[in-house]
């Protein structure tokens, strides 16, 4: 009897409330040139109808519906319940080249030992057209790019993972319970288990999302900045850029707790955040920045 086997990619795409973007979201994973795949959609709980775009595709999709608990969870249910020995993301907002995934399956069956690879990222604006501006998918000049990922930049949507990758790594972070910062947390892992390369075209496009909350960013970059020191605090270069982070991310917590009432909680927050910054992180920047804040307080 003949082994029955999955598709050579599964595309997730979770999705939340994205019902004027979905539709064009969908079609550009269904026009891929590349065929050998299946489409897995994660409703995370979205109640704007967004579901009955979905269903216009049939069969095309893998449609499933839970109750909301995040992106980096949606993701999740998403790569379990894939068949595919490559994983690629797709953001619900986001938008990607015919011949993307063509080319990136190419990449990886001829660069075994590669466990992802991205792609560069062209932006465009909430209405879908182009704004000009290209990330790179290497950029050995953005400090968290180069001493966590190799140098590299991904955007969820423009990398592909090989399942095995995941399995020995781990999935997202689900205590990153919205977007951001999510991805930085699981690339760190993954580049410490593979290696990464990236293909010098512009064939994800990356639409600018909607601005999260003072509260959620903050969390979410103590959730980031803590983890990472887990991990890397015995790193003498590592260790000081977070530090740096964490001194960064004190000020800027004292600042919202002062705005919003807690004078007090504020005052604290960036007392330890200037101690931090003339101490072991020894940015004078940080520094001032936090006692000008103290400052105001008063």
């Amino acid at each position: 009897m003949a082994k029955i086997t999955g598709p050579t990619v599964s595309v997730i795409i979770p999705l939340f409330n994205g019902k004027e973007v979905i539709g064009r979201t969908i079609e550009s994973a269904v026009a891929q040139t590349y065929q050998d795949r299946e489409i897995i959609l994660v409703d995370d709980g979205s109640t704007d109808g967004s579901a009955d775009i979905v269903k216009t595709f049939g069969h095309k999709v893998h449609y499933r519906h839970f109750e909301n608990g995040g992106v980096a969870k949606a993701r999740n249910r998403g790569i379990r319940l894939a068949n595919g020995r490559f994983i690629a993301l797709l953001d619900h907002d986001d938008l990607w080249a015919p011949t993307k995934l063509e080319k990136q399956v190419r990449f990886l069956e001829r660069h075994p030992a590669i466990g992802m690879v991205v792609t560069d990222v062209a932006h465009i604006d909430r209405n879908g057209c182009l704004t000009g501006e290209i990330g790179r998918g290497f950029n050995p000049n953005e400090n968290f790019a180069r001493l966590f990922v190799h140098g590299y930049v991904p955007t969820p949507s423009a990398a592909m993972i090989r399942r095995s990758v995941f399995d020995k790594v781990g999935f997202f972070d689900e205590r990153f319970h919205s977007a951001g910062l999510d991805d930085h947390e699981l690339w760190a892992r993954v580049a410490g288990d593979c290696d990464i390369a990236g293909i010098p075209e512009p064939l994800t496009f990356h639409r600018a999302g909607k601005k999260k909350s003072a509260a959620i960013g903050l969390e979410h970059r103590a959730i980031l900045i803590s983890t990472l020191l887990e991990r890397f605090g015995w790193e003498r270069e590592k260790r000081r850029y977070l530090l740096r982070e964490r001194a960064s991310y004190l000020s800027d917590l004292g600042k919202q707790q002062i705005r919003d009432g807690d004078r007090l909680s504020g005052f604290l927050s960036l007392r330890e955040g200037f101690v931090l910054s003339v101490g072991e992180a020894k940015s004078w920047k940080t520094a001032l920045r936090c006692l000008l804040r103290m400052a105001r307080a008063y």
